[in-house]
């Protein structure tokens, strides 16, 4: 019954918030946008009994316990403990009165979300969890204005389908999750970034690309290696096909290697267990621990893996493999897993549909022909390949990966068919037109 008023709060509030993100939206868009709400409501209050169900326990629940504890300190002394609180979600050194795990990591940074919420909001584990799915969402359709804005208008339904109700990517990205802070702030990151190629606002583009990448900074920094990279590749594709063709050009050349290999190069300075030269001894490490925790998920990618960067990527084909279409059914070990086992079905024949229907020549053709499609490409596989790298598991496997789903998922929707135009390139301004008017 405590928990009655906070999620009523939470989803009104919620509602409000996802009702302005969707500004400019169709009828029929806003009628995706309020199932994938529900959807997110649904799977936001089953994290708590699955979680308990499944797992018997997570870290969600250590954020919890350390949110309601920090909550109940800073209604009574807000003033000294508040400040507090936010150098903890700022991985600065605290001096709060008690030990808290993961301090000064992303693990620290959920605890100190957590508490913001259960002040705000009250100590309700489904209030909570709702509050972190609608940020999420709101991410999403940030993604989403993307997405629409790059492909056919008659692939909006499946851009719908791949943004907004892939099931693994709403499941693993509603509640007081690491990824559905990231998602938060991935989608309005990567719309900034579509502002500032497409449409030539620098300004509007870098700050939402600022903004956005604040919160992955702070819970999953290693998406943005991958990110930068493919962000880089899509200016390089998007100014060399304006000009006629894709060619070495000396100034898209320079801004893209600033923004792909400058920018992993800077990451990696601030975040140094995932630079490319400490890349392969981290990955080592993580196959390490997944070994000693053997269970009817576990797998392996092969013997005892190297630990250098050029050994570890010579399992990459066989990585992207297992990130992108793993579990298959027959690994199905519970009812959770079955339902991973069905998407990546899903994924797989849409794959095989592609290859058996298209020339691979008209398909390599159509994405390099597509900046967007290039960006998808890119990113897909440089994650695909770390995630499947660093998973030893077919359920992390399957949370992990989900930042990659939509982008995987409109590849294959897209390669269905051969494009409407000879070059998508001709028709980006007035697509993104329209929908900065939407936004």
């Amino acid at each position: 019954m405590n928990d009655v008023l906070p999620v009523l709060l939470v989803t009104v509030l919620g509602a409000v918030l996802v009702a302005l993100c969707s500004t400019g939206f169709s009828r029929q868009e806003r009628k995706w946008v309020t199932a994938t709400f529900f959807m997110h409501v649904f799977f936001a209050c089953a994290q708590v009994p699955i979680t308990l169900s499944f797992y018997g326990s997570s870290d969600m629940f250590l954020y919890f316990s350390y949110g309601e504890i920090l909550a109940q300190m800073m209604a009574q002394d807000p003033l000294h403990v508040i400040p507090e609180v936010t150098a903890l979600l700022l991985h600065e050194q605290h001096q709060l009165p008690l030990t808290i795990i993961g301090a000064g990591t992303a693990t620290g940074a959920m605890s100190a979300l957590a508490a913001w919420s259960f002040y705000l909001f009250g100590p309700s584990e489904y209030a909570t969890c709702i509050a972190f799915a609608m940020l999420s969402l709101c991410g999403k359709l940030g993604m989403y204005r993307v997405f629409r804005a790059n492909v056919d208008a008659e692939l909006r339904w499946p851009v719908a389908i791949a943004t907004l109700f892939v099931p693994s990517f709403v499941f693993w990205s509603s509640g007081l999750i690491k990824e559905a802070v990231a998602v938060a702030g991935f989608g309005w990151a990567l719309y900034g970034v579509h502002l500032w190629i497409n449409e030539g606002r620098a300004t509007r583009g870098a700050f939402l690309v600022v903004a956005g990448a604040m919160p992955i900074v702070l819970i999953k920094p290693y998406i943005l290696f991958p990110f930068v990279l493919a962000a880089g590749s899509w200016y390089y594709w998007a100014r060399s096909l304006k000009r006629g063709r894709v060619r070495v050009r000396p100034a898209p050349l320079v801004i893209a290697g600033v923004l792909g290999i400058g920018g992993i190069v800077l990451l990696g300075h601030y975040f140094p267990d995932y630079a490319p030269d400490s890349l392969g001894a981290r990955t080592y490490e993580l196959q390490q621990v997944g070994r000693g925790i053997r269970g009817g998920s576990s797998y392996t990618l092969g013997g005892e893996m190297p630990a250098t960067l050029a050994g570890q990527l010579a399992y990459a084909p066989v990585a992207l493999l297992a990130a992108l279409f793993r579990p298959v059914i027959f690994e199905a070990r519970n009812p959770l897993m079955l339902a991973n086992a069905v998407e990546t079905t899903v994924l797989t024949l849409l794959l095989v549909r592609v290859l058996f229907t298209r020339k691979l020549g008209n398909v390599r053709r159509q994405i390099m022909d597509d900046p967007f499609l290039v960006l998808c490409a890119v990113f897909v596989v440089a994650f695909g390949i770390a995630v499947g790298l660093a998973s030893t598991n077919l359920g992390t496997l399957s949370r992990y990966r989900s930042p990659i789903l939509p982008f995987f998922a409109l590849m294959l929707f897209a390669l269905q068919r051969p494009r409407r135009a000879p070059s998508k390139v001709k028709e980006i301004r007035g697509s993104s037109e329209s929908v900065l008017r939407a936004a």
